[in-house]
């Protein structure tokens, strides 16, 4: 699996949110099947604002699978996505990971996917994209969690 994490400029909040990365996506993101959970961060976090996110909160704490249609539904409700995890798998595969969306504290995105068509997209899409060989973990020692 390859990771991207996506940036947006500095000092400012994201200029994209969860809608947009199933926008790009679509029409895979509306067929696909997804779980949606906390980021594990020695806590487990999750949180969205606004009325899409109090349905996202629900998604997560149930656990359960969920269609791409009502995901960016409750997506495009959602003012902002700060802590979040969207794991996707298509029809054609629905024990095998597709993709997942990590939003972590409002800093960045994360995408880990096999699919070199939605690495390419999101590397011709968003400005600020770099490859890392490892998702995003915090760091533990002094209790402080930084950001690469």
């Amino acid at each position: 699996m390859k990771t991207l994490r996506v940036y947006g400029p500095p000092e400012t909040v994201l200029p994209f949110d969860l809608r947009d990365f199933l926008q790009l996506l679509a029409p895979h993101s509306l067929r696909a099947s997804w779980r949606v959970s906390a980021v594990d961060t020695g806590y487990s976090w999750f949180e969205a604002t606004g009325p899409g996110g109090d349905v996202l909160e629900t998604m997560a704490r149930s656990g359960e699978r969920v269609g791409g249609k009502d995901l960016a539904a409750a997506a495009n409700d959602t003012r902002q996505v700060i802590w979040g995890a969207f794991c996707g798998s298509l029809p054609t595969a629905p024990d095998q990971l597709w993709v997942r969306i990590r939003a972590i504290d409002s800093t960045f995105y994360e995408v880990t996917t096999d699919d070199e068509t939605v690495l390419g997209k999101i590397e011709a899409t968003f400005d600020d994209v770099r490859r890392f060989d490892e998702t995003w973990m915090p760091i533990r020692g002094d209790g402080d969690t930084a950001f690469e």
